[in-house]
């Protein structure tokens, strides 16, 4: 048949629409500034700003097994205005997607979330060099959904993965 599609075209048209959604997604309102009452009765902004979902891909033996849509919220240092983060919010989710292709947050053990302390150290560093060393107080994974659910990777794969032996 002239109009099917081959397994692989499909995949691809999936991953893109995927990744649109969630770009769509990321736009529609990523600053929201959780509110705090005040004990006088006023309201007083918590300096916290959340980053929409962004997708990273898990990477197992140089082939993406999976993606994740991860959430994240950054806790600002009290002072620090969450305005001044709408512009750079761009350059700082280029960079985690750049790192999570070329150094994969990918855990050991699942194939279902991100290495959470190696994101999350390196969007504090990231977050350093964007926006001022002191700005960013921490960075909490608020949500992650895999695309896929699989099995869990067997034990000597994510060995193999950094141990390629080549053989004469």
């Amino acid at each position: 048949m002239a109009g099917r599609m081959s397994p692989r075209n499909i995949l691809t048209r999936r991953v893109l629409i995927t990744a649109a959604v969630s770009a769509v997604v990321s736009m529609a309102g990523p600053a929201f500034a959780s509110e705090k009452k005040k004990e006088g009765g006023e309201q007083a902004l918590d300096p916290t700003y959340k980053l929409g979902s962004m997708t990273i891909p898990i990477i197992a033996n140089g082939r993406i097994v999976n993606y994740v849509f991860v959430a994240m919220t950054l806790k600002l240092t009290s002072g620090t205005e969450v305005e001044s983060f709408k512009d750079k919010e761009p350059a700082l989710r280029d960079a985690i997607v750049r790192a999570a292709y070329k150094t994969p947050f990918t855990r050991a053990d699942t194939w279902k979330e991100v290495d959470g302390p190696r994101l999350t150290a390196f969007v504090l560093g990231q977050c350093a060099v964007l926006f001022g060393k002191g700005k960013v107080a921490s960075v909490e994974i608020v949500k992650q959904i895999p695309r896929q659910q699989l099995m869990p990777p067997k034990a000597n794969a994510a060995i193999q993965a950094d141990r390629e032996v080549v053989r004469p």
